[in-house]
């Protein structure tokens, strides 16, 4: 009876563990998708394979930040602003979206908060090009005249 119940018990962690698993490996799948997706242009399939791999993976910076991708493809700037917040919210420390807000406010002229962006990307250790920087500088000074 005691064996019974031990392989009862090691058949359910092997089911539980495995579905975890499998989870894991559908939400990098439909990132992979995703990405594929927005590599061909095909920027509204890949939106939809990032919102699913985000229910499955809620509040994940990296797929946040996919998605902030997607829509500034689309020429979404401002979804694409609110996915990069998103993300950052979602962990402070990841630069990558930082830099991708940056961008995105550098292509709405925006250029005090590209510079912020880059400036907070560069402290928490992102290389940050310091021509890049002067760029957004000069434009910021070029759009006062």
């Amino acid at each position: 009876m005691k064996r019974l119940s031990l392989l009862v018990t090691v058949a359910l962690v092997v089911v539980v563990l495995s579905s975890g698993l499998t989870a894991a490996q559908n939400v990098q799948t439909l990132i992979d998708q995703g990405v594929e997706n927005c590599e061909k242009g095909r920027y509204d399939q890949a939106i939809q394979e990032f919102n699913q791999a985000l229910k499955l993976k809620p509040n994940e910076a990296s797929i946040l930040d996919c998605l902030g991708v997607a829509h500034y493809a689309k020429g979404q700037n401002d979804r694409a602003i609110q996915y990069f917040t998103q993300a950052i919210k979602a962990d402070p420390k990841y630069t990558r979206s930082y830099m991708r807000r940056a961008n995105v406010y550098d292509t709405m002229g925006e250029y005090d908060k590209a510079l912020a962006d880059l400036e907070q990307a560069k402290s928490l250790g992102h290389k940050v090009d310091s021509d890049f920087i002067k760029l957004i500088e000069r434009k910021k000074a070029a759009k006062r005249r």
